[in-house]
């Protein structure tokens, strides 16, 4: 059976960030991610507490294969790197004409901070959303 993936998900998720933000605030949007991470991603947490990076690396591998997205992945020493070159959601939300939330990004931001404190992990991440590019970061904290 072929996975798919409906994209218009991401336009219905950009103009629910701005709902958000705009009616309750944008500390709301950040608790509402938060939450929606800690559920969404309870597998992944698991599996990343057992198997360590390379359960980000195969999450990373198959979500952004899935989604069509220009990407590399590098691993160093304690470290995992997810370079996006075009990522799928802005791409998708700009070619259709769905209006782009200012900080669509807040929710990797939000997500990977959630996934990080679960998992005694460091996480970083540089986007320059008008490009569509970003880049992730996880870490092994330093004892």
């Amino acid at each position: 059976m072929e996975e798919k993936i409906h994209k218009d998900f991401h336009g219905a998720l950009s103009v629910g960030f701005e709902y958000l933000a705009k009616k309750f605030g944008k500390k709301s949007l950040e608790e509402f991610l938060g939450v929606c991470a800690r559920s969404i991603y309870k597998e992944l947490i698991k599996k990343i507490k057992k198997e360590g990076l390379i359960a980000i690396e195969k999450y990373w591998n198959e979500i952004f294969s899935l989604e069509g997205a220009k990407f590399k992945i590098e691993r160093k020493k304690g470290e995992l790197i997810l370079k996006i070159t075009e990522c799928p959601a802005i791409s998708h939300i700009v070619k259709v004409g769905y209006p782009v939330y200012d900080d669509f990004c807040i929710q990797c931001r939000v997500i990977n901070r959630v996934i990080a404190e679960e998992t005694g992990l460091k996480s970083e991440i540089s986007s320059d959303q008008k490009k569509g590019r970003c880049i992730q970061k996880f870490k092994k904290e330093i004892q």
